[in-house]
């Protein structure tokens, strides 16, 4: 079991591979697999991921920080929101069989996930490792959980 900043990082580079292998399914033609692996993507990210930080992570932060929506908090719940948004048009594209319009959106949210990502693992992160007394093992696990469970989808 290891700390949060450990398993959330090791979460994202999970997911980076699943989106990448969606992009390259869509660059094949691969339509079908293109569906699957996003899906799979998006309940890893939307369901898993970004379920944990909004719901304990970014609570944890803001009582640490003395309560209430801190601004780190705040730009990273927001960048879920947009991101969630990209991710439906993504979907969108690929029901379409649009190529061009997926490899448009999948080249922003790159941009904004290298961004997003960074900033979790600069400052998030790394400060609930040494605030919680289990430096986030219990949430490590969780996220571990949910990892595993994605993949036996």
């Amino acid at each position: 079991m290891g700390s949060i900043d450990q398993a959330m990082q090791s979460d994202h580079e999970r997911l980076d591979r699943i989106l990448a292998a969606t992009a390259q399914a869509v660059e094949a033609g691969r339509w079908q697999e293109a569906r699957e692996a996003l899906t799979k993507f998006r309940r890893g990210i939307e369901d898993g991921h970004m379920v944990v930080e909004e719901r304990t992570l970014f609570p944890a932060f803001e009582g640490w920080e003395g309560g209430g929506e801190h601004p780190l908090t705040a730009l990273l719940r927001k960048g879920h929101q947009d991101l969630r948004i990209f991710f439906t048009e993504m979907a969108e594209a690929i029901g379409a069989e649009d190529a061009e319009e997926f490899g448009d959106l999948y080249s922003t949210v790159q941009i904004i996930l290298r961004q997003h990502d960074a900033k979790e693992e600069s400052e998030l992160y790394p400060f609930l490792a040494e605030a919680l007394a289990d430096h986030g093992a219990a949430v490590a696990e969780e996220m571990e959980r949910t990892a595993r469970e994605s993949r036996d989808e």
